[in-house]
């Protein structure tokens, strides 16, 4: 959670309303529609693939259905891999290269350069 915090907030910086998802789902709706809702409403997604819980189910309800969304995938570098099936979503141009961080402070030095600017770059290659 320290790593979405701190990536919210180097977002705001940059002039982002960013949206960490941490809070209960409304009570008429589950939490894959929630998530889903608030991705049909974004620029991009960061999803950080470290220790995934519900990344997963997440992802697969996001990704095939929002191709004008980027989604860049975030991983702590200690870890070997994502989870096994994250290997199909790569297949969608609009799962950008995954970004591995060492740190809270390493991923915020790379943060416009892999994560900002990649992201925006695909979104205006949308709109030519």
């Amino acid at each position: 959670m320290a790593v979405l915090q701190a990536v919210r907030a180097q977002l705001a910086d940059y002039g982002y309303l960013p949206i960490v998802f941490d809070f209960a789902a409304p009570w008429h709706r589950d939490l894959t529609e929630t998530v889903s809702s608030l991705a049909h409403m974004s620029r991009f997604v960061v999803a950080d693939l470290t220790d995934p819980k519900s990344i997963p189910q997440e992802l697969s309800r996001i990704v095939p259905f929002l191709p004008s969304v980027p989604v860049v995938p975030i991983i702590e570098s200690s870890d070997i891999a994502p989870y096994a099936m994250f290997e199909h979503l790569t297949r969608y141009p609009w799962v950008l290269e995954l970004v591995k961080y060492g740190d809270v402070q390493d991923l915020s030095s790379q943060l416009e350069s892999r994560v900002v600017k990649p992201a925006e770059s695909f979104c205006e290659k949308g709109r030519r």
